[in-house]
């Protein structure tokens, strides 16, 4: 082989093996291309498969969110705002740190405008919640009282179409076929119910039409109730935790009364059983429930005339105004006291004034003459109760406990008192004793029982509330009945106050205590009775005593079990008054001890009248003439005394 052959061979090689070369290293970089353009689609692809699960995880959840709002009636979009406004009143507490007087009003105020806010935007259950917290004026600063009494007449009008739409599907009958008349324009709205008056034709038909109160639940209260109530409960227990307030013991009772109201067949039976009650009282009446017409939406009642409790200058002008508040607060005594059956949303609005009636037989003798003072008001006025929807049945227990406590403060026995509350589970009776009385100790122990004023109001919000938190630790031993009875004695106080304080409660409410405690003066005494009554309801007299209301539980005050205990308790009351004898000898001797046990409490109204007359006369002519008489500069020093002291009871803030 020459050389120029070998370099031709070469040379072809060569070429041959860099023409290998480049197509290997072209399919390598066209495979590697290929490889990732493939892996960048499939991410591609995967990343918009997830994209469109997205979208229809979002479609199908704003769907199904549209879909439940609009059946329940709004009630998602209202819990959002509830949970917002919740976070936001946590976040303004938490977040600030109110260094003076004025910075935390400041705060109270803002957070009270949150609640405002939410409560007119959602309406419904939410002005009826907002408005119970107005009755709360000895726990929630003032601030909160003075914004949130605005719902008080802000609830908004239902048309009369949807009014009419759920009578027909309530009773099966159009209102025409029902009412001879019936008034297009309601009388009153309110959070859950607007009220008509309509002219209806007895089922006689030689009676003529009577006039009658025409009650209709508002169109989606229905629908939204039950969301309502479970917000309701968790922004509760958000509360709770967020402030460390023991708020469990109140939750349900409050869930399950608040329930309760909006199913008016209850109310028609709650008014049925305040009108047995009180039949025998010509000062106090409850109107007629037609029960015909009565159904969980809709309730028919008597019509009754007569002027608003809440309205104190046309009361002033009509009535004796000190005898109207005294039937009031007796009728209300003898509930908690006697019958063990209290209605507990006693405001100025459901409580009307009108002139005695009376019988037929007295007027055909001439004898139906109104009594009227000098000024033309009538003094023999009669109180007619209204809006029965949330009432609080009583355990025989505590009815007996609590008339027991009331009668031991007033007489100054803390033992006795220290017994009662220590079975209910709170180790102070002093900060108990503030609670139950909507005033300091310290005034208490001056035997100044009247109504709190607004010195003591401030010392016992700022130096008592850690004490009144230590009391509701214990929670689940707490009477389920003290949560609305406490109720409606707060709202009894807000009317006292109202007309200037005129009634001294405590003796009205005391003297209805001894009354019905009779011939039971000691703890002792209660619980041998409770004790009889087990035996009586179970055939052995060697039972233990009826124990608490809510013993270890906490259970609603209406649950099915404490009612079946109720029902047993008053039938064993029964079968016990049926069957009391006793010697002579040992009824002589009981009715001795009770008579002076008497006249030693009537010596203690007798001086606490005088006491409460005593401040209500200084404080007006201190008010009036010696505090004009001062200049500004003793008037200031004297504003800076009362902030430091604030047992002075004598200057008031201006």
């Amino acid at each position: 082989m020459t050389l120029w052959s070998a370099t031709r061979m070469f040379k072809r090689t060569s070429t041959r093996f860099s023409a290998s070369i480049t197509q290997w290293l072209y399919m390598n970089c066209r495979n590697r291309c290929f490889s990732q353009c493939s892996a960048s689609m499939r991410r591609g692809s995967r990343a918009l498969a997830w994209g469109r699960r997205m979208l229809l995880c979002a479609v199908a959840v704003t769907t199904s969110y549209v879909f439940i709002d609009y059946a329940t009636a709004q009630s998602i979009t209202r819990s959002m705002r509830a949970l917002i406004t919740t976070a936001r009143v946590v976040y303004m507490y938490k977040g600030a740190t109110p260094e003076t007087s004025e910075e935390r009003s400041n705060l109270h105020r803002a957070a009270a405008l949150s609640l405002l806010n939410l409560c007119l935007r959602n309406e419904g259950l939410y002005i009826k919640l907002g408005q119970s917290l107005t009755a709360m004026n000895h726990i929630l600063p003032w601030e909160y009282i003075d914004v949130l009494t605005v719902l008080l007449d802000r609830a908004p009008v239902v048309p009369l179409d949807e009014v009419r739409r759920i009578i027909q599907e309530e009773t099966g009958r159009s209102c025409e076929e029902l009412f001879v008349r019936f008034d297009p324009n309601p009388i009153a709205s309110a959070s859950i119910a607007q009220v008509h008056r309509a002219l209806m034709q007895p089922s006689d038909p030689i009676q003529s039409p009577v006039e009658v109160c025409v009650k209709v639940q508002k169109p989606h209260i229905r629908r939204q109730v039950f969301w309502d109530l479970q917000t309701y409960r968790f922004v509760l227990h958000v509360l709770g935790a967020a402030f460390n307030i023991p708020v469990a013991w109140v939750k349900e009772t409050v869930v399950e009364g608040i329930r309760r109201e909006v199913d008016f067949s209850i109310e028609a039976r709650n008014a049925t059983r305040i009108r047995q009650d009180f039949a025998d009282r010509r000062d106090l009446y409850v109107p007629e429930v037609y029960g015909d017409l009565v159904t969980p939406r809709l309730l028919v009642m008597e019509w009754v005339d007569g002027v608003k409790l809440v309205d104190v200058v046309a009361v002033r002008e009509q009535f004796d105004e000190v005898k109207v508040l005294q039937t009031v607060f007796g009728a209300f005594g003898d509930m908690i006291f006697k019958s063990g059956f209290v209605h507990c949303d006693p405001h100025g609005a459901n409580i009307l004034v009108r002139p005695q009636p009376y019988p037929m037989e007295e007027e055909a003798s001439g004898k139906s003459k109104e009594l009227r003072q000098p000024g033309g008001r009538c003094c023999n006025p009669q109180v007619v109760l209204l809006d029965f929807g949330l009432c609080c049945p009583e355990s025989e227990r505590f009815r007996l406990e609590y008339a027991l406590l009331l009668k031991a403060m007033i007489m100054q026995d803390m033992v006795t008192v220290r017994k009662i509350v220590y079975s209910w589970g709170v180790d102070d009776e002093k900060t108990f004793s503030t609670l139950q009385l909507r005033r300091s100790y310290a005034s208490l122990h001056r035997r100044n029982c009247g109504e709190m004023t607004r010195e003591e109001a401030m010392h016992m919000h700022n130096e008592e509330r850690e004490r009144i938190m230590n009391v509701l630790k214990r929670e689940e031993q707490l009477p389920c009945e003290l949560v609305l009875v406490g109720r409606s004695i707060d709202i009894l106080h807000g009317v006292n106050r109202l007309y200037g304080g005129l009634v001294n409660h405590m003796r009205v409410f005391g003297r209805r205590a001894v009354s019905a405690l009779g011939r039971l003066n000691t703890y002792e005494d209660i619980q041998l009775y409770l004790t009889h009554l087990v035996g009586l309801s179970n055939g052995n007299a060697g039972e233990e005593a009826i124990p608490p209301c809510c013993s270890g539980k906490l259970l609603s005050l209406f649950d099915p079990t404490l009612e079946h205990q109720r029902r047993e308790e008053a039938a064993a009351v029964l079968k016990f008054r049926s069957g009391v004898t006793a010697a002579f000898r040992y009824r002589v001797w009981e009715g001795i001890i009770s008579l002076l046990m008497l006249f030693q409490f009537e010596l203690a109204l007798l001086f606490l009248d005088a006491y409460h007359m005593f401040i209500r006369w200084y404080s007006k002519v201190f008010e009036v003439s010696i505090w004009n008489w001062m200049d500004a500069r003793w008037q200031r020093f004297i504003k800076a005394g009362c902030c430091g002291k604030k047992e002075n009871k004598f200057y008031s803030i201006r």
